[in-house]
């Protein structure tokens, strides 16, 4: 059943995605007065706006709030709706927009909150927690979180698509390859990059939790093992999701996971946004989070 939207909050971050993110604010909330919402825009400017938002716009019975941006103003705007009815959409303007590809929502963001408002499909959503914040996509630890970090180090502007693919490529040299330790519910694991997928597509549209859903159910684990060499030959099937039995690869269905690290400067992330150095606890949040599908 699709329920149309009457009253409608816009989180823009004006940063995302480059010179997409200027305008996606405007787009989509164009976009949603044209499907005949009455319609506000916040624009963000620090740490944390974009929840604090949400969370007003929650208090105040407003029907749906559209992210404009990219999988880190959605991860923001989560912070303030999880536990509430107000619904969370993507008006996507970022450089990934994973969690808009996986909810099936067009990338244009004023295309993607007209067709929303109009009317889309409502789905609840345990959200993965990460000591206590939480994920929608992805958490990871080891290779992933050292090129963030590397990029975020260099690239003076917004990183875009090409700095992930050259980050990635001098992260192979200068990864150093630690063991991390992985106490599950499942049982106990090593390697020397863990993903967390509370979503199926993860970074250069990679599958590494290929079969995990956007759902109440159980995360989806993947740990990487080995060095350079093996971990150049599993990224290929890590594009298709094929790499479950392949080896030095371990892909389970978890609710819990402790990741720790050989010294205390490995870091993690969380939808693609750097959130600190392990140790980290992993779970499932207590509070349920309603997405907006079309």
């Amino acid at each position: 059943m699709r329920v149309p939207a009457r009253r409608v909050l816009v989180v823009a971050n004006p940063a995302a995605g480059l010179r997409r993110g200027r305008n996606a604010g405007e787009a989509a909330a164009s976009g949603a007065r044209r499907a005949g919402a009455a319609v506000e825009l916040h624009r963000t400017t620090q740490p944390g706006d974009a929840a604090e938002a949400a969370r007003a716009a929650a208090r105040e019975g407003i029907d749906l709030v559209l992210a404009a941006g990219g999988d880190g103003t959605a991860h923001e705007v989560a912070q303030g709706l999880a536990g509430t009815a107000t619904a969370l959409g993507v008006a996507p303007a970022g450089t990934m927009n994973l969690l808009a590809r996986v909810l099936s929502i067009p990338l244009d963001p004023g295309v993607a909150a007209e067709a929303l408002v109009r009317g889309s499909e409502r789905i609840v959503m345990r959200p993965g927690r990460a000591d206590g914040r939480l994920f929608l996509v992805t958490a990871g630890a080891g290779f992933d979180a050292w090129v963030l970090r590397a990029l975020l180090r260099e690239v003076q502007v917004k990183i875009g698509f090409a700095d992930y693919v050259r980050g990635a490529l001098r992260g192979l040299a200068s990864f150093r390859f630690d063991t991390l330790e992985v106490d599950t519910d499942a049982g106990r694991f090593q390697g020397h990059t863990i993903v967390v997928g509370r979503a199926p597509l993860y970074g250069g549209f990679l599958r590494p939790t290929p079969d995990v859903g956007v759902d109440e159910g159980p995360l989806e684990l993947c740990a990487l093992q080995g060095g350079r060499l093996r971990l150049a030959a599993t990224i290929p099937y890590l594009w298709s999701g094929a790499h479950a039995g392949q080896p030095g690869v371990s892909v389970l269905r978890v609710v819990r996971a402790r990741i720790t690290g050989e010294t205390t400067d490995v870091p993690y992330q969380l939808d693609g946004e750097l959130a600190g150095v392990l140790p980290v606890t992993i779970d499932l949040a207590d509070a349920r989070l309603v997405l907006a599908r079309l």
